[in-house]
């Protein structure tokens, strides 16, 4: 039995199986990987950040997002999250910056691992710490914070005395 006359077969079925799996997006969705985004989104934050633009810093969270932080009550919805950042980050000059260390992407779920700095104009690190945040790809496609959690490495100061406002 001569096996090379079955390939041309064997070809068609594996190409049709495929079409099918990426039909059902079992293949991927061809968008970019959370990774890519979540990198995208705190660049776009630290930005942010600096000019003092806490809606903007808040457009990264889902609507009804949850942010945990120390010695603090939760703090919930995109609203309620954007005036923390607003109380505790200024008016701008400072400088955030994130580095995420892991990412494991799971449909439309992307858990995600990192640190974070926040530093005066001068460069002095004002704070800094690591977080675990759980990601939510959104019906456009793009991806926002559902829940955050962080912990201080270097508290800011008053931190002592109750954490975030």
């Amino acid at each position: 039995m001569r096996i090379h006359k079955y390939v041309p077969a064997f070809l068609i079925v594996v190409l049709l199986l495929a079409s099918a799996c990426a039909d059902r997006g079992l293949l991927g969705s061809g968008s970019p990987p959370a990774r890519d985004q979540i990198n995208a989104a705190y660049k776009a934050m630290e930005k942010a950040f600096q000019e003092g633009n806490s809606d903007l810093v808040a457009a990264s969270y889902a609507q009804d997002a949850e942010l945990y932080a120390p010695s603090a009550p939760v703090i919930k919805g995109r609203q309620a999250i954007g005036r923390a950042w607003k109380d505790n980050g200024g008016s701008g000059g400072n400088r955030l910056h994130v580095d995420v260390a892991e990412v494991e992407e799971s449909g439309n779920r992307a858990d995600e691992v990192g640190r974070f700095t926040i530093s005066g104009p001068d460069g002095a690190v004002l704070t800094a710490g690591t977080h675990l945040v759980v990601w939510a790809r959104q019906v456009d496609g793009t991806w926002k914070v559902r829940r955050g959690i962080f912990n201080w490495d270097i508290p800011p100061s008053g931190a002592e005395h109750g954490g975030v406002r």
